[in-house]
């Protein structure tokens, strides 16, 4: 069963761009758990996208488009397996004769029955985040591969996401994939509690990463891609549900809906985002802050409760007070402090920072900040000097603000996010705020 066969044309690629960017993941995702290899999922998944682009918007865009793709897909994925030499073992190790060979669906056929309801993905996915995180690769691999293939970040985005270059970032992304065909690792979530246990901390991680890039998108027009923040939270929550027990995955949920909770207030009618303290709070997600903190709470008295709990437990005292003049600084620049006791971290020690700097006046904030000045990971990280540009503002220095001001222009990559960096700029000088982000 399709749509209007007669649809026009641009319509058919409009769903299938919306296809591709929302369910991309889980088409591959589903393509590597059949048959066990990045890279002919990729080609599988591409050669899909192409035939979806040449029969839809001729025969109409079928009603279940992501079940389409990945009947497509697989068929595709098995003709390169019988044709290919190389995978002549993974084929029979993986008892696909009995599947046809591959062709482009029409978009009227009906895709496999058991793709219909499409329950399975999300563990597929799942699965996915736990093999990206095998012990064969190296660390800052694992975390580029869940950002670009489970969190369907473009090569750019993950680049900075992790702040490194793009180059590198693109190196990286192929060494990993050459490490996974090597080791033939295969997607599967471990059954040993202890292996879990090691690769857990990684994929939320990950999944923390992937929710950032889509809350304050680091390209394009939009301030934020809800695409990305509610997957994110998906996959956080399906995290939650796999390990109920354990204190990180609960407090990472927490972290994301309090965080979240605040996105219907955090643009303006322009789409310029709109600084914590000028928020009306009133329009904050109230449904989204009860579960928060109720998770939180629950995490907090966890034996095993550990960063993304402290960084929901921050969030949480945003989230319980009603103005921001009344927010507690000192408990925040407590757990700031508590959350360095997790590892060492720069954008930390500038959140914490800005929290005593809110507490003990912008000069105390400037002396902990201008600490940071030499930290690799804050010279390219555009709030750190709109952190400082603020607080010299606010100490009566706006001259020494201005070299600070234009280095935060320069790195913002995201349009929405220079122009609320220029209106803070150009406010009056004792204006106040902005510093805490969104």
């Amino acid at each position: 069963m399709v749509r209007e066969a007669a649809q026009e044309e641009p319509a058919a690629r409009d769903v299938l761009a919306q296809v591709h960017r929302e369910e991309h993941p889980r088409l591959l995702a589903t393509l590597v758990h059949r048959f066990g290899d990045l890279e002919l999922a990729e080609d599988a998944a591409q050669e899909a996208m192409e035939a979806a682009l040449r029969t839809w918007p001729e025969r109409g865009v079928p009603q279940q488009p992501l079940a389409w793709l990945i009947t497509t897909a697989r068929r595709a994925a098995l003709d390169r397996v019988r044709r290919d030499a190389t995978y002549a073992r993974r084929l029979a190790e993986l008892h696909l004769q009995q599947d046809r060979p591959a062709a482009p669906q029409d978009p009227a056929a009906p895709a496999d029955a058991s793709l219909l309801a499409g329950q399975d993905m999300p563990d597929d996915r799942l699965a996915m985040l736990m093999s990206c995180c095998h012990p064969a690769l190296a660390p800052a691999d694992r975390i580029a591969l869940m950002l670009r293939f489970v969190g369907a970040l473009s090569t750019a985005e993950v680049a900075a996401a992790l702040l490194v270059p793009v180059p590198t970032m693109a190196a990286r992304l192929t060494r990993a994939k050459q490490r996974l065909r090597t080791h033939r690792i295969r997607l599967s979530v471990p059954e040993d509690p202890r292996e879990r246990a090691r690769r857990l901390p990684l994929v939320l991680t990950a999944i923390s990463l992937v929710f950032t890039e889509g809350y304050a998108a680091t390209s394009g027009e939009a301030p934020i891609r809800r695409e990305l923040t509610g997957e994110a939270i998906r996959l956080a929550r399906i995290v939650h549900r796999l390990v109920p027990s354990a204190a990180e995955p609960q407090g990472l949920l927490a972290l994301l809906l309090l965080t979240e909770a605040r996105s219907p207030a955090r643009e303006d009618a322009e789409g310029v985002p709109i600084a914590l303290e000028d928020q009306d709070r009133s329009r904050w997600d109230r449904e989204a802050l009860t579960e928060g903190l109720a998770l939180v709470a629950e995490a907090a008295g966890r034996e095993d409760a550990a960063r993304f709990t402290v960084q929901a437990a921050i969030a949480a005292v945003h989230a319980e007070t009603d103005r921001f003049e009344d927010t507690d600084w000192a408990q925040i620049g407590a757990l700031y402090s508590l959350l360095l006791r997790h590892g060492e971290d720069p954008v930390v020690r500038m959140n914490r920072a800005i929290a005593l700097g809110r507490r003990d006046g912008p000069e105390h904030g400037l002396a902990l900040l201008e600490e940071l000045a030499d930290e690799p990971g804050l010279a390219g990280h555009h709030p750190y000097h709109v952190a400082l540009a603020l607080f010299l503002t606010e100490a009566g220095r706006p001259a020494q603000a201005a070299p600070a001001w234009e280095r935060a222009l320069d790195l913002a990559s995201n349009s929405a996010e220079r122009r609320f960096i220029e209106r803070r700029r150009d406010a009056t000088p004792d204006a106040s705020g902005g510093i805490l982000g969104r």
